[in-house]
């Protein structure tokens, strides 16, 4: 089932299937119990719950790609001055190819790689004026949290999408509008230095917040001229230093493409999707196993709550994008190799077709004990992780 479930065999001992009870049972009960069931049967069975979350994920994103299209950003980069990409010697306008040898088709796709690349160098490939060059770029190690008092650690590249410096919105208070600006101007200079792109204008302007500046933009296909003054705001960077910059707090305009597909493509992008999140799962569970993750990532029931209040906020397509999220974490989790989950009755699954004999049952038991601790540990940091997540909340 979609939010997961328990299902007690027929002839179970316990909680974790692990063997029979031993009881007598009648010929007929005992035909269907499941100890009595082939190796491949019983491997089926319990894989398809874990089967049914991730084909649940994917049959929702295809019909979420058919209907709506799949959100796409072209991976051509803007590359922020001094950034770790510009000392790799990427430039604005170059498109990335791959990372690490991995395919890159989107500008979300970098953006998984700076999620899982803490701070280890990357190999980068990337297109320039056609030709295909290399380069290597160290991510800088970042921490952020953002206004719902999420922590998010990543791998600082020093690189944006590509988005022209189109005027697609104001941000409330904005005195680029009132200055005169509208949506569809063209940002053309600011104070006589050209407006390469939408994530130029913070670097053009970040050292005058509450000074005047002139902006030239193009509206109708004529040049005009205003004057503002940035709004001043306090920002802290992946060093943890506060500083103030300036704002002209106006949105980019068609930040996200959305490629249509028939029926057959939706399904293979929905599931390249969970292919996707399921790598960046066990690649941040391996992470905080060798501690290059924190182990305060791990949330439970109160930061799941948390994250479906924020979904609400994004309407349907929050709450989907939740939804799926959930169930691909709920079906790659159980098929971790531990007792007591899903994924440790297939490794002695596994064991026994390999052996040509079950698992001894003083080591199931063992593998249950160590399993079961395993598990109410993870239940108890994530409990602890949450109540300082509430903590922090209040205290700001």
């Amino acid at each position: 089932m979609p939010l997961g479930g328990y299902v007690k065999f027929l002839g179970d001992s316990d909680a974790t299937s692990a063997t029979h009870d031993g009881r007598p049972l009648p010929p007929d009960q005992q035909r269907r119990a499941f100890f009595t069931q082939p190796l491949y049967a019983r491997a089926a069975v319990v894989l398809g719950g874990p089967a049914a979350n991730i084909l649940f994920a994917i049959l929702l994103l295809t019909g979420v790609f058919y209907a709506a299209g799949e959100p796409y950003s072209p991976a051509i980069v803007a590359v922020q001055a001094d950034g770790p990409a510009a000392k790799g010697g990427l430039r604005t306008g170059d498109e990335i190819v791959r990372i690490n040898g991995q395919r890159v088709n989107r500008f979300e796709d970098i953006q998984d790689s700076q999620f899982l690349n803490l701070s280890a160098p990357m190999a980068v490939e990337y297109r320039r004026n056609g030709a295909l060059m290399t380069s290597q770029i160290a991510p800088q190690f970042c921490e952020r949290t953002d206004k719902y008092a999420n922590t998010m650690r990543f791998g600082e590249l020093g690189i944006d999408p590509m988005i022209r410096p189109v005027v697609g919105g104001f941000v409330p208070n904005s005195p680029a509008e009132a200055a005169g600006l509208k949506v569809g101007d063209v940002l053309k200079s600011i104070d006589g230095q050209p407006v390469q792109h939408f994530t130029h204008i913070p670097e053009l302007i970040g050292a005058h917040a509450g000074q005047p500046v002139t902006i030239t933009y193009n509206r109708g296909g004529k040049d005009l001229d205003a004057t503002m003054v940035p709004e001043a705001d306090k920002v802290t960077d992946c060093q943890g230093n506060e500083k103030t910059i300036g704002r002209l707090r106006i949105r980019p305009a068609n930040v996200t493409e959305f490629r249509s597909h028939d029926i057959l493509g939706a399904m293979g992008a929905g599931v390249r999707h969970v292919w996707s999140m399921t790598t960046m799962f066990y690649t941040s569970m391996a992470q905080i196993v060798t501690a290059a993750r924190p182990v305060d990532e791990l949330g439970g029931p109160i930061r799941i709550a948390k994250a479906a209040g924020e979904a609400s906020y994004g309407g349907w397509v929050g709450i989907l994008q939740l939804v799926i999220a959930l169930s691909v974490v709920l079906g790659v989790f159980n098929l971790l190799p531990v007792p007591m989950l899903d994924g440790g009755h297939l490794a002695m699954y596994l064991y026994e077709a390999v052996r040509g004999q079950p698992l001894g049952l003083k080591a199931q038991e063992v593998g249950l004990k160590i399993g079961f601790a395993l598990v109410i540990g993870m239940a108890l940091v994530a409990t602890f992780n949450d109540i300082k997540l509430i903590l922090r909340q209040f205290a700001l």
